[in-house]
């Protein structure tokens, strides 16, 4: 019976020792979950409390926020860069609508537009604006900045006809001879799964959303709180898993959208005007000329006391290279 004993005690203190190991491997993951559930209510009560200031237009499989203001044609349509929103072009817009309609929108998963399909490259987020402008008369000036200027030259190479002009701020570019061959080019690369990837879907962003829903508009900067209600709602609602990954998404497609850029030539009878900070490089500001050249009407402006945001350093160049172009396309309609 002693010996029955013992080899139960043993058998018991190895189930133990397995069901702490199952626990030691399983609770990083239920946490995980439960975090990310945490968000998604956090996601839905913050942008309920906040609900977009413009409309929620479908474009296929998913809706996208659209906000416009001013009266005017054409009308003006901020393509902001990765990862960036548009609450900090205000004094752009501010200035602008006085006497043009002003757009700005959420692409695919930023802020309050739905999560879109992947990947995130400049072709696919062209064709989804090209939707989400479909229902509005008369013709656009896009204002591009970094990796919106992909999207902006993509978009113009394809809808010419709809497009007045272009506005590239600091548009992202790279040197031919450091982009692949577009065989190893057209797709993006994704990153291997791994423990850094995990972790990247739940960062301090997210916790942030959960914070912005107990505080709200009391947490803001004074400045930021003399802002329009819709630019300090979006603050608010801010960042989210769904923009961190499309934002992921971007940065993997940057290859392939630089490729879908080189293979539909820019219009050379649309207006283009390239803003570049003279704080850059002076092989960047050559590739950017080189932009500008793609434009029968193309001319390149170098920004001083200006870094890659010149939309906060310098936002009178932008609003005047605005002017300028609308200005060249109704001489040349003339």
């Amino acid at each position: 019976m002693s010996s029955i004993t013992a080899g139960g005690g043993k058998a018991t203190g190895g189930r133990r020792r397995l069901l702490w190991l199952m626990a030691i491997l399983v609770s990083p993951l239920a946490l995980f979950f439960a975090a990310r559930g945490v968000l998604a209510v956090a996601n839905v009560l913050l942008e309920r409390r906040y609900p977009p200031p413009g409309q929620m237009i479908s474009v296929g499989g998913h809706r996208l926020h659209l906000f416009c203001q001013g009266k005017g044609s054409p009308t003006i349509v901020i393509e902001p860069g990765l990862g960036v929103d548009w609450v900090a072009w205000a004094p752009v817009v501010e200035d602008l609508v006085t006497s043009v309609e002003v757009c700005v929108y959420d692409r695919a998963g930023y802020g309050w537009s739905e999560a879109g399909p992947m990947p995130r490259t400049a072709g696919q987020s062209a064709e989804e604006l090209h939707q989400l402008l479909s229902s509005r008369p008369g013709p656009i000036v896009l204002v591009g900045h970094s990796f919106g200027g992909y999207i902006s030259r993509v978009y113009a190479a394809r809808f010419a006809g709809a497009v007045q002009g272009v506005v590239l701020v600091d548009p992202s570019e790279r040197d031919p001879a450091e982009v692949p061959t577009p065989a190893s080019a057209t797709e993006p690369r994704p990153r291997p799964w791994s423990v850094g990837r995990v972790i990247d879907l739940l960062p301090p962003l997210g916790w942030e959303r959960v914070k912005r829903l107990y505080h709200g508009e009391s947490a803001l900067s004074e400045r930021r709180r003399k802002l329009p209600p819709g630019f300090r709602h979006r603050i608010v609602v801010a960042s989210s898993l769904d923009q961190l990954a499309a934002e992921q998404s971007e940065r993997d497609s940057s290859l392939p959208s630089q490729e879908q850029v080189r293979a539909e030539p820019f219009p050379r009878h649309v207006p283009l005007v390239v803003i570049t900070p003279l704080s850059t490089s002076e092989t960047h500001r050559e590739l950017h000329r080189k932009i500008a050249e793609a434009s029968d009407q193309g001319s390149q402006v170098l920004a001083d006391n200006s870094g890659h945001m010149v939309h906060t350093d310098r936002p009178d160049l932008i609003v005047s290279a605005v002017r300028g172009v609308i200005s060249r396309s109704d001489r040349s309609l003339r």
